[in-house]
């Protein structure tokens, strides 16, 4: 299992960070969690294109976590060369309306013309998508916020948690998980409700027990040398703080 950031931004436009996204490839196939702006292009920096993606899971539907679907359903109708692979997106509950609100703004110019696109809402639970099995969880952030734990053919296992505050739901999407993506938007004395600071980050990972941890999701007020040393303070395994195209191998 590979696992790249796409982007490990917000929603303020950065030269160095793009918004919110995660590449995970397994078995042959690309899972996109989250596709903020910028994300596109970072595909095609790793040769994936528009024909590429196999499913794309939303933790929610804030726009630094969903804007690069209108160029992505666009450019698959490239007449000259069509997307014919169906598409699988997996949200949480309101996103099905949400999309329609999004395809009926754009009118015809999002729908597929040569594939299927099939979205699935799941509340809570664990299913399976080819060779991997997805755990979606309630994490705190807006109504539609999920997390999602992913888990390979041969026990390997990831934790996304999109947006979140301190809450159980993403602790145990986390449980003992090889790596969990975490963000961490604000330092310790910015940090507003739905996000998390680097204290209750390092406790959420500390009593997940991941086995390394990735933080993301940075705004421009984040020390990241001071999210280090805090973080630490509760959650003693391997921490990385996310960069674009940063990759790991599980």
């Amino acid at each position: 299992m590979k696992i790249t950031i796409l982007g490990s931004g917000t929603a303020v436009p950065s030269l160095h960070r793009n918004s919110s996204g995660v590449l995970i490839q397994d078995n042959g196939t690309n899972s996109l969690v989250d596709f903020g702006y910028g994300n596109l292009r970072q595909l095609l920096n790793l040769e994936v294109t528009y024909h590429d993606i196999d499913r794309i899971f939303f933790t929610h539907n804030h726009p630094d976590h969903v804007c690069d679907l209108i160029p992505f359903l666009f450019g698959s109708r490239y007449q000259l060369d069509t997307r014919k692979k169906d598409l699988e997106i997996i949200a949480g509950p309101g996103f099905q309306d949400f999309f329609d609100k999004l395809m009926l703004a754009f009118k015809h110019w999002l729908k597929p013309t040569e594939y299927k696109l099939n979205i699935s809402e799941i509340d809570e639970g664990i299913r399976d998508f080819g060779k991997l099995k997805v755990q979606v969880g309630k994490v705190k952030h807006i109504a539609m916020s999920r997390g999602y734990r992913f888990t390979n053919d041969q026990g390997k296992s990831v934790a996304v948690s999109g947006d979140t505050d301190y809450c159980e739901g993403m602790i145990e999407l986390g449980r003992d998980v090889d790596l969990m993506i975490l963000e961490c938007a604000w330092p310790d004395d910015e940090k507003t409700d739905g996000h998390l600071g680097p204290t209750l980050a390092g406790k959420l990972a500390m009593e997940a027990n991941c086995k390394k941890l990735c933080l993301t999701h940075f705004y421009p007020p984040c020390d990241l040398e001071n999210i280090r040393n805090t973080v630490q303070k509760n959650y003693k395994g391997e921490l990385l703080l996310a960069r674009d195209l940063m990759q790991f191998d599980l």
